[in-house]
């Protein structure tokens, strides 16, 4: 299949990109780090289709995706506490387990 013609190609410079906060610019280098070459540029091409503008059409939705995705702050986790209900629940069915095993000892025969 000869798609060498309609194929396109989508180079966009991560490091002098006007486009990105300082902020930004480091969270899309560390997560998009293994598709960006050592100029600083990413590239992503499509050659999939034999109509290159579709081709164009999806190279740009895949970009768009990634650098979404890329730029996606992850929530912040806050350290929460278990209810007290559940602390006792959990201490009582310890000592409940540890009553079963101590009366599994050997019995006295006199």
């Amino acid at each position: 299949m000869n798609t060498s013609s309609t194929r396109v190609e989508l180079v966009w410079d991560v490091l002098d990109s006007p486009s990105l906060t300082e902020q930004q610019r480091k969270r899309v280098l560390d997560k998009l780090a293994n598709r960006i070459n050592s100029e600083g540029q990413l590239l992503l091409a499509e050659g999939g289709s034999r109509s290159q503008l579709q081709n164009r059409q999806r190279v740009t939705e895949r970009f768009v995706e990634l650098l979404a995705e890329a730029l996606q702050v992850p929530k912040v986790r806050r350290k929460t506490k278990p209810p007290r209900s559940a602390r006792e629940e959990r201490l009582k069915a310890k000592k409940r387990r540890s009553e079963i095993k101590r009366l599994r000892g050997p019995v006295d025969s006199e």
